[in-house]
């Protein structure tokens, strides 16, 4: 009885009773000199052959012990036993089949893994900007960014120095318009600075630092910032600004107190991830001091630009008995959502303190 090759099954009219594979029928054959007869061993039909008994015919070069070598386990000599011609074809036949279709998926292998990474290559290079390699790509590539402010101050100005913390700034009003040096101004600073100009459709993140700090340097140079620009400043340390051509006859002249009196603190505790605040209903509207005075998370808010833009302001506060981060002079305007976000298992406390003066505009 014919089993399946796969599962062992029972194959029936060429077809296996368990799996369904077919199977096709198998060639019965026998060498000259042999007689071949079937008789049931365990309920199964075995194909017996019966040589018939003499000395082999000898071969050619080789004597005794030598052909006995080359004699299989099952007792036929492979120089002298002729293989039916229909049987070997057949044979060779699948066999070709088999590792033609084996070698096709070996070349559509081989050509996928070949051209795989060239069409990477060529996504990555049609999506991403090449990185700057060298330190001149590097200052090249930073100076371009602020291509489209150069030439929007004027050339003649004052000298003028200042230096700012964490905060919100506006150029025209807490510094002039001008064209800027601008460097850590002491060790130990790790400053991120947010430049955004409304008018001129230019927003610039940069990253300074001094003394050990991982930052790019300690110093950007020829930073145009003309009037109306918005500095939003985060990290610890201070920044000096220095310009030759500062517009300080622009700057205006009169603040007022604050209208607003009285603090505002909110606390997050250590299972609490974030506060939503709405100005005009959490919060009044107006001009604060943000401090962290315990805890670590962040504080965010968008600030909304004249030209409907929007300007997103987000910055990691840390407080403890002996030190507290600050944001100075933060404006936060009707329907703005304030958010506090809670980055410890400790309670994350933040405390909106009005700022001492605001600016008188006609």
């Amino acid at each position: 009885m014919q089993k399946c090759s796969l599962c062992g099954g029972r194959v029936v009219n060429g077809r296996c009773e368990e799996c369904g594979m077919p199977i096709p029928p198998e060639h019965t054959y026998t060498l000259r000199g042999e007689s071949a007869h079937y008789h049931r061993v365990n309920g199964e039909d075995v194909l017996h052959r019966v040589r018939p008994t003499g000395s082999r015919p000898k071969v050619d070069d080789y004597d005794e012990e030598e052909r006995t070598a080359h004699v299989h386990e099952s007792g036929t000599d492979r120089h002298n036993a002729p293989r039916p011609v229909v049987r070997t074809a057949r044979r060779a036949g699948i066999r070709t089949a088999k590792r033609t279709g084996t070698a096709a998926w070996s070349l559509i292998t081989a050509a996928l893994f070949l051209l795989l990474p060239a069409l990477y290559l060529l996504l990555q290079r049609s999506t991403v900007t090449p990185v700057p390699e060298s330190e001149e790509q590097v200052t090249e590539a930073y100076s371009n960014a602020y291509d489209d402010l150069r030439g929007t101050v004027p050339a003649a100005g004052a000298d003028w120095d200042g230096s700012l913390t964490a905060g919100l700034y506006t150029v025209g009003q807490d510094l002039p318009e001008g064209t800027y040096t601008i460097q850590c101004a002491e060790g130990n600073t790790s400053i991120d600075l947010h430049i955004v100009s409304d008018e001129y459709g230019v927003e610039i993140y940069e990253d300074l630092s001094s003394n050990g700090y991982d930052a790019i340097d300690s110093e950007r140079d020829d930073v145009s910032l003309p009037a109306g620009t918005v500095l939003f400043l985060s990290g610890n340390g201070t920044l000096y600004f220095h310009s030759s051509n500062a517009q300080v006859d622009a700057l205006p002249t009169e603040t007022a107190p604050n209208p607003l009196v009285g603090d505002a603190a909110y606390t997050l505790s250590g299972s609490d991830e974030s506060l939503y605040l709405l100005v005009g209903e959490d919060i009044e509207p107006g001009v604060y001091d943000v401090t962290c005075t315990a805890g670590t998370g962040y504080f965010s808010f968008v600030l909304p630009m004249e030209n409907t833009r929007t300007m997103y302001c987000s910055a990691w506060l840390y407080g403890d008995p002996d030190y507290v981060d600050t944001l100075r002079h933060i404006t936060l305007t009707e329907d703005t959502e304030v958010t506090l976000s809670n980055y410890s298992d400790m309670d994350f406390t933040v405390t909106l303190t009005p700022s001492e003066t605001v600016y008188v505009h006609e």
